[in-house]
């Protein structure tokens, strides 16, 4: 007799054979036809993966799975009252992420995969990749914060930085399908721990920096610096590990998880295998030479910033592990499109700078700060918030850091179900008695029209914290807010203003 919900065996997959030291309860082997950890997009043939999340914990969602047609459960320890047969393994995450890959077909076996982690970064540094390798004539695919790229068909917009592992399969299978060489990839410290990545085996892996980020989440630092480094776990046995060498955070992680890769190191510091040396910085762009024993060129960035000159050297130096010419990764870098809402430039012809970036940690608002005020003969106006429900302990570090402006402008940015004014007393914790913000206003298009409003020939206006972002979660719903066309809107209003003020003016 068979037990509810079993799929016939055609076009199914034996979990025996899959995962042979696997164990079962209420049957000797189980099939199914697909796999989710997602109780709602269960149906017949689908085996259901209980995953206990920080929010969510699977197991309660199980009842639901086998009421729309789950034939089984994929756990890590036997459950009673089930009516379904399981599988249990001793790790769940994993082997849903290798599962996912296997029903895939294993595309990312067809594939270079290039994994980037870091806490600042890892989009510019992935899109500077894409371009430096489809320079080189590489069809390249692309899994990230802002979108995903098949390599041929009009990107998507990305829903999460490291989607589901179902959702990676299929995505990499797209790639596959469409004959790209390459594929990369932001991996999260949450994909990171969750093994989303499982199943694929990254031939190049870079971590950019590891700075005070996502401590809700991991808990302390310490665990967010070991969830970073686990992304040499999941990397071939001749895999490129490219490290920001001069990053003491991800020395000491390394450390803690004895790498098992020598790491290729980039940074400014003289030690390093790939030294960066800049030329010229202006607000527009960066010229540096990046330089090895063996390797010495000269690199244009149509981006400003010192943190951008390291994301493109950590760039080329991933491209020339790969075998990628130098001509192609000067290219590449210096005419490969750039990724929306970072340091992106909003310019209507006013006589001051502005830029949007997605900097919303405190070393992220720091590094711009210090690197704009050297590049700028006026004022540096900083426009930041911090956002609900998320890691409490960085919100005075980010005021700290704000104190660098000469104008600070606080407002919000995603207070989610959190009062904005809670989330305003935990960042004015980081100012000084004789430093604070110039302007507080919960309402962030006003913010952005003051900041405007009141930058001088010569400024530059820095809008920080949402970036690509096309809405503002507040209570729950999602606004419509675009930090760039607000950002537009009040320049054009301003020159409008300035220019009605003049014609005012008596001769």
């Amino acid at each position: 007799m068979s037990l509810p919900n079993t799929p016939s065996a055609i076009n199914s997959h034996s979990i025996r054979s899959l995962l042979p030291s696997a164990s079962f309860v209420g049957c000797g082997d189980l099939l199914f036809q697909r796999i989710s950890s997602h109780s709602d997009q269960c149906e017949p043939g689908t085996l259901f993966v209980a995953v206990a999340g920080r929010k969510h914990d699977g197991h309660n969602y199980i009842q639901e799975a086998v009421g729309r047609g789950a034939c089984g459960v994929l756990t890590s320890v036997p459950l009673a009252g089930i009516n379904v047969p399981q599988c249990i393994v001793s790790d769940v995450r994993r082997c849903y992420s290798w599962i996912c890959q296997y029903l895939a077909g294993q595309p990312a076996n067809s594939l270079d995969v290039l994994g980037i982690t870091g806490t600042n970064g890892k989009t510019t540094i992935a899109w500077m990749l894409r371009s430096i390798l489809k320079a080189a004539s590489k069809k390249t695919g692309l899994l990230g914060t802002i979108e995903y790229d098949d390599s041929v068909a009009e990107p998507l917009e990305a829903t999460m930085t490291t989607p589901d592992a179902n959702v990676i399969a299929n995505w990499f299978g797209r790639m596959a399908g469409q004959n790209a060489s390459h594929a990369v990839m932001e991996v999260s410290s949450h994909a990171l721990e969750q093994k989303r990545i499982a199943g694929i085996s990254l031939r190049a892996a870079i971590i950019s920096n590891i700075t005070h980020d996502h401590l809700d989440y991991h808990g302390d630092l310490k665990s967010y610096m070991l969830a970073k480094s686990m992304i040499q776990d999941f990397c071939g046995a001749d895999a490129d590990f490219i490290i920001n060498g001069d990053d003491l955070l991800i020395q000491e992680a390394l450390k803690m998880r004895c790498c098992r890769f020598e790491p290729i190191s980039v940074g400014f510091s003289d030690q390093n295998q790939f030294r960066i040396s800049i030329l010229e910085q202006t607000t527009r762009y960066s010229r540096f030479e990046f330089a090895s024993d063996s390797n010495s060129m000269e690199l244009f960035v149509p981006l400003p910033g010192k943190h951008n000159v390291m994301n493109a050297a950590l760039a080329a130096a991933s491209a020339l592990k790969l075998g990628i010419e130098s001509d192609d990764i000067q290219t590449g870098i210096k005419q490969g499109s750039l990724p929306p809402g970072r340091m992106q430039r909003i310019s209507v012809g006013q006589n001051f700078d502005c830029f949007v970036d997605y900097a919303h940690t405190p070393d992220a608002i720091e590094n711009i700060i210090r690197t704009m005020k050297s590049v700028t003969t006026g004022r540096l106006i900083c426009l930041f918030g911090a956002g609900g429900n998320r890691d409490h302990k960085k919100r005075p570090l980010m005021g700290q850091a704000a104190q660098l402006a000469d104008v600070i402008v606080l407002t919000s940015d995603n207070s989610r179900e959190e009062s904005t004014r809670h989330i305003f007393d935990d960042i004015c914790k980081g100012f000084t008695e004789n430093r604070g913000a110039d302007l507080i206003e919960e309402d962030r298009k006003v913010a952005i029209e003051w900041a405007i409003h009141h930058a001088q020939p010569g400024d530059c206006v820095l809008i920080l914290g949402k970036g690509h972002e096309t809405g503002q979660e507040i209570n729950g719903v999602i606004h419509p807010f675009d930090d760039c066309i607000e950002t537009n809107n009040a320049l054009i209003n301003h020159l409008s203003f300035s220019d009605n003020a003049r014609a005012k003016v008596p001769a």
